[in-house]
């Protein structure tokens, strides 16, 4: 079974469908970031630089599906070159 058609089996179902709505924003925000800072052509090392943390801080930011601070997100967009951010809920 491929990926997105187990997606769609799971979404039929109603608890599944919320939880996965609810978490969808998070989500999203970490795709934008992640996406800007592929577009902006830097590692996570030299995000980790300017953020003034290791790399391994940047990679659980951009894996963990967590909570995090907001201060950590504002280093981040400020390390990526992010003048805004737009966060959909």
């Amino acid at each position: 079974m491929k990926l997105n058609d187990l997606k769609q089996e799971l979404l039929k179902d109603k608890d599944f469908k919320q939880e996965y709505e609810a978490l969808k924003p998070a989500y999203e925000l970490k795709r934008k970031i992640i996406k800007a800072r592929l577009s902006s052509k830097l590692t996570q090392a030299q995000v980790a630089r300017s953020m003034q943390v290791s790399q391994s801080v940047v990679a659980k930011f951009e894996s963990n599906n967590g909570d995090f601070k907001f201060s950590t997100l504002q280093a981040y967009a400020k390390a990526v070159g992010l003048k805004k951010l737009v966060i959909e809920l």
